[in-house]
């Protein structure tokens, strides 16, 4: 016969920030649980493949329950663009498309690409750190367009 108080292992996380995420859901949730390896994962993250990563465990009788919670994927509250998470110097949160290809797979952040005018290039050089402005990448062709 299996005892409901004991511990058992629910899942296992390669990165701690996830784990760590995990266990707050499920500490909201008032389902005790704890990880293991989770130190030693932070500071060698080469072996958390060989260790089976951070390492997160409940009482046998919340199980069902947190796996509920963790696999539980929630409805985003809105569709629309967050206007506050855009950058103060970013256009229209109107998602753009793509002059070359058409597509909205779009974001707006630093030039990826050496896009050097004549004083931000000899700026780059005089501060030996390279002085890009920012521009819209396109994730589906690779284009930069402002």
């Amino acid at each position: 016969m299996e005892n409901p108080d004991s511990v058992v292992f629910l899942e296992s996380f390669y990165e701690p920030m996830a784990a760590n995420l995990a266990r707050t859901r499920l500490e909201a949730a008032d389902i005790p649980c704890f990880l293991s390896n989770e130190n030693l994962v932070s500071l060698l993250p080469l072996y958390s493949p060989i260790t089976g990563g951070v390492r997160l465990y409940v009482m046998r009788r919340d199980a069902e329950k947190a796996l509920e919670i963790l696999h539980h994927e929630p409805v985003p509250p809105s569709t629309e663009p967050d206007v506050a998470s855009f950058a103060a110097d970013a256009p229209d949160p109107v998602t753009p498309r793509c002059p070359r290809c058409g597509s909205s797979n779009v974001a707006w952040g630093p030039a990826t690409r050496n896009t050097y005018g004549l004083w931000s290039g000899l700026l780059s050089v005089l501060l030996r750190y390279p002085v890009r402005g920012n521009r819209f990448h396109c994730f589906h062709c690779g284009n930069e367009f402002k």
